[in-house]
């Protein structure tokens, strides 16, 4: 506003500074600067090119009033309403609006904003191209607007680059160190939570669990409020993982934009994508570490307690006390001692993670040492120092040999190994089921059953991803002295994109995670995943309705086809609704009885509202609607104040108008999922108060040469909420009619969806494990081995994946705000739903990263391949490759029936069943019962076979869950005879006979 009151700028725009301002907000010069110059080129082009379409709109409604109007007509006649240039425009206002906001649909990331400046720009130039007479009069008006926007976005543009300039690059940095603190504080809440389990006897299963309590309320203990605490730290470590997930989709986003950046800098893009790829190394083991309580949770559910603990419970009705003091006393003390055994290793293990990541900090210079210092001062200071830490200090970062130290105290823990069979000799993997009975001479004990024991595989599971979770910190050690070793790191220089990325710079591609992460913050208009690489997977399967073209017409008449489709696609759809409720406000521009209100009364502005505001379902409508009057109100009451408490004064309005815009700026940045009412806040706030000055500068009689009156800012303010009003309620209208597009229906869709590439994705890694037992699965670091191909295509499907959870989480919100028509919506349902693909999302993911880099774990560096380890791993892969069950590929299969069962609304076909938990483990302890021996440990393939048991069994667990919630959406077809009533009529039919052939025998 401050510019605006120079001469040289006021004398430009005249009467439209206001969209000046405008522009500036739209143009989005908070983002960093990569992010920001490829939206700000598409705003130039699209601009540009509604300027031009809008002069061609000009010439064409000058033309039809020429050719209208008599030639013998008078002047008021020549100058007054026509009706055949108000047509022509009009039908040039439906076209352009909907054509704009089909591209938006279409590729909302980058064109959001840039259709939203050519829809603004060709709103308010054809609503007044029926009142033009002449083409200089038309060219003339299009020519200041067009400056007006260009002055808007150079404001934006000095802004981002000079005044605060913001780099993608910036934001990586802020994202590792972030990365890093969120890892510490996963690792701190998962000692939490393992130690008070292990207090409480979670461990043990329920079963075990009642008997621990007893025995302990005999040595007077009281436990009675820990299973509370236990579960309060489970919510913690959740949230804890939450965060870290979060950061990590974020990090992906920025590093997606850093790559197209001219910096100064020592890290290139390439290193930066690197690290990315070592955070996630970093982010698996941690994510299956942090399972550990929902893993515990299914197992207990589904398994059940141990037969022979539940045994004990049974001999405890008949032995009393003695029951508690012997046996189960005795199991108590073992799994305590894995619970222990399991903490201490935890403890161990995190201490070398923290040193780790905080010597890879420092290396890259994204601390200072003073930080390090600041940290021991705090912890032995606080509550949470343990030992562990303090023998950890004897390693410090700062040391120049850490990394040959780091290794050394890796190796140890690794050959720490080799005392968990002598710690744990009476662990086994399964247990006898003993039961009494009776015989003549009383009653005897036999086993009948083996049963699981999932203390065994729990301690296994964890603790060969606490070695992975080491391993993958090793990397980023690694990677950080690599580039001080190279010189990287001594001086800073230019870093210059790659020309890839230039190509993809002025194209719409946009990296997937990258949309993924902002779509939180951006709201795109349309999430359509359903169409993300559909096209190559879908190219090799046959169209239901066309045979292949077999002559030039037929090959010719397929871009028919494609035109087709484009209308009758969902984008275009919305388009056209954007448009059908732009036009009902621009309407009133090209009527005779209305025109002069339309202009006078700027109605223009309602048409402004729809356009930024509009959304593609009516869940985020009706939120849109009460949020965006609700700003518009707060907008109204702080432009009043910043007027009035400096009496109207010039440069007081524009100091309070700063501080003003610093407090709406505040929720712009902070809370993003408010991002639409927090612009339309912003603009309403700025356009009330720069109208007023605009006045002021102008004068009264030229601030009205346009036609619309002036008003004070107490009757002007009103006015623009108002129009908020209105413009908020005719887009709803437009979204529910005339059918609506309910976030409900488009949740359903995108759930079948998630399911299909859930489906995919199982069956790539499920590829990828079958090698690893075959021992075909090649190099990782060689691009034409199987292992780096799967690799890259389980990458490819995950952020599929990634993206349409984040879809489903926002449409799963979005429909709390739609009314309940016709019956509640079951989103608890969905909500369940969208956990349990998480979870098995989460759980492959970390089955495909098991089977990677298993060297790397190996715990002897003498004798890295023993001969027995080889034997075990051979007879795990001929178990494994001759299964049946690993090979029918049922998952696959039912995944495809609940996608399917789901997208097309149809009921589940009958006799849908779920993969047994632990089926290699079951069926190699029927074969050779000491293949599942602990003595294995030192193996890195044996505890990495655990822990695909374990991961193998949560996926079965949610499978279940997963089966029962879908039958509960869509049922089940039930092909099932009755046979009571089969019965029922066959009885009453010999009845019949017997009556029958009585009476022949009375005749």
């Amino acid at each position: 506003m401050y510019r605006y009151q120079t001469d040289a700028i006021s004398n430009i725009t005249t009467t439209i500074g206001y969209l000046s301002a405008l522009m500036s907000i739209v143009a989005q010069g908070l983002m960093p600067r990569a992010k920001f110059m490829k939206i700000m080129f598409f705003d130039l082009v699209s601009t540009c090119l509604s300027a031009a379409l809008c002069c061609l709109t000009v010439f064409c409604s000058v033309k039809a009033r020429e050719h209208n109007t008599p030639v013998n007509a008078s002047e008021s006649i020549r100058n007054g309403y026509n009706s055949d240039a108000c047509a022509v425009a009009a039908v040039w206002l439906i076209f352009m609006i909907w054509a704009a906001n089909s591209l938006r649909a279409l590729r909302p990331m980058e064109l959001q904003d840039p259709m939203v400046a050519f829809s603004i720009f060709a709103s308010v130039t054809i609503t007044r191209a029926g009142t033009f007479t002449s083409l200089a009069d038309g060219l003339g008006f299009i020519s200041r607007l067009l400056k007006g926007f260009m002055i808007g976005f150079a404001v934006a543009t000095g802004v981002s680059l000079l005044i605060l300039p913001i780099t993608s690059r910036g934001d990586v940095f802020h994202d590792i160190k972030g990365y890093v603190t969120a890892v510490e504080g996963v690792l701190q809440t998962q000692i939490s939570f393992v130690e008070d389990s292990s207090a409480t006897g979670l461990l043990m299963g329920r079963s075990l669990l009642r008997r621990s309590r007893t025995a302990m309320s005999t040595r007077n203990m009281q436990i009675e409020g820990e299973p509370d605490v236990v579960e309060s730290k489970q919510k913690h470590l959740q949230a804890s993982m939450a965060k870290l997930t979060g950061l990590h989709s974020k990090l992906h986003a920025d590093l997606f934009y850093s790559k197209d950046e001219i910096a100064w800098g020592k890290l290139s893009a390439e290193d930066l994508s690197v690290i990315a790829s070592l955070l996630r190394s970093v982010l698996l083991p941690l994510s299956g570490m942090s399972m550990l309580p929902e893993i515990l949770e299914t197992i207990i559910k589904n398994e059940g307690p141990h037969d022979s603990y539940a045994d004990d419970d049974d001999d405890d009705h008949h032995h009393g006390d003695s029951g508690v003091d012997g046996e189960g006393s005795r199991k108590y003390s073992e799994i305590q001692k894995v619970a222990q055994t399991l903490h201490e290793r935890l403890l161990s293990s995190s201490g070398l993670v923290k040193l780790g990541l905080h010597y890879f900090l420092l290396s890259l210079e994204l601390i200072k040492p003073k930080h390090l210092d600041t940290q021991k001062k705090t912890r032995k200071g606080g509550v949470q120092v343990k030992d562990e830490e303090a023998r950890g200090e004897t390693l410090s970062p700062l040391e120049p040999h850490f990394v040959e130290r780091y290794e050394h105290e890796l190796r140890n823990y690794y050959s720490r190994w080799k005392h968990l069979p002598e710690a744990l000799a009476s662990l086994e993997a399964f247990s006898a089921s003993e039961k009494p009975i009776p015989t003549q001479s009383g009653s005897r004990m036999i086993a009948v059953d083996r049963d699981v024991r999932q203390e065994f595989f729990l301690l296994l599971y964890m603790d060969h991803l606490q070695a992975d979770l080491l391993n993958a910190t090793l990397q980023l050690v690694q990677f950080a002295a690599s580039k001080i070793a190279d010189g990287t790191m001594k001086h800073g220089r230019l870093i210059f994109p790659r020309q890839k990325s230039i190509r993809e710079w002025f194209s719409l591609s946009t990296d997937k995670k990258a949309a993924d992460a902002e779509s939180d913050r951006r709201q795109p208009l349309h999430v359509d995943p359903s169409t993300v690489q559909r096209s190559q997977h879908d190219a090799v399967f046959p169209d239901p309705e066309h045979l292949h073209p077999a002559n030039v017409f037929e090959k010719l008449s397929v871009g028919l086809r494609v035109v087709s489709h484009a209308i009758k696609s969902e984008q275009s759809s919305f388009g056209f609704r954007v448009a059908a409720a732009s036009f009902s406000v621009g309407i009133l521009a090209f009527l005779h009885q209305t025109q002069d209100f339309f202009i006078r009364q700027r109605c223009i502005w309602a048409m402004i509202v729809i356009v930024i505001g509009m959304n593609p379902t009516s869940g985020q409508t009706m939120f849109g609607f009460v949020a965006r009057i609700v700003a518009t109100a707060i907008s109204l009451v702080l432009s009043l104040i910043v007027w009035y408490i400096v009496d109207g004064k010039t440069a007081g309005v524009i100091i309070f108008l700063y501080l003003a815009n610093v407090f709406e700026y505040y929720f712009y940045v902070k809370v993003p999922q408010y991002f639409g009412p927090s612009v339309i806040a912003i603009v309403t706030l700025n356009v009330i108060v720069g109208y007023e000055l605009q006045v002021r500068k102008l004068g009264l009689d030229e601030a009205t040469s346009n036609g619309q009156p002036y008003y004070p800012i107490y009757l002007f303010g009103p006015y623009k909420l108002a129009a908020v009003a209105a413009g908020c309620a005719i887009s709803f209208f437009w979204v529910i009619f005339p059918y609506p597009v309910t976030a409900k229906s488009q949740l359903r869709k995108l759930l079948g969806r998630s399911l299909f590439v859930l489906a995919k994705f199982y069956s790539c890694m499920h590829a990828t494990i079958e090698l690893w037992l075959s021992d075909e699965l090649g190099d990782l670091q060689d691009t034409h081995s199987p292992a780096h191909k799967l690799q890259a295509s389980r990458h490819t499907i995950f952020k599929e994946e990634m993206m349409l959870l984040t879809a489903l989480r926002m449409h799963s919100h979005f429909s709390t705000f739609e009314p309940p028509i016709g019956g509640k919506f079951p989103k608890q349902v969905y909500d369940n739903i969208i956990l349990e693909i998480q979870r098995i999302l989460t759980s492959m993911a970390l089955m495909a990263h098991t089977t990677q880099k298993l060297d790397a774990l190996s715990v002897d560096s003498e004798h890295p391949e023993r001969e027995s380890d080889s034997q075990w791993m051979a007879q795990l892969a001929e178990i494994a490759l001759t299964s049946a069950d690993f090979n029918s590929h049922r998952i696959t299969s039912l995944l495809c029936h609940l996608s399917a069962a789901i997208m097309n609304a149809q009921p589940l076909p009958p006799y849908l069943s779920t993969p047994d938990s632990f089926p290699l483990a079951r069926q190699m302890q029927k074969i050779d019962g000491e293949l599942l021996n602990i003595r294995h440990v030192e193996d890195p393939a044996f505890s990495a076979f655990v822990s695909l048991e374990v991961l193998r069994s949560v996926v079965s667990f949610s499978l279940q869950e997963l089966l029962e919630n879908v039958r509960k959406l869509v049922g089940e077809l039930n092909f099932d005879f009755d046979f009571r009533q089969t019965q029922q009529y066959a009885e009453s039919t010999r009845l019949m006979s017997s009556s029958l052939r009585e009476e022949e025998g009375d005749r």
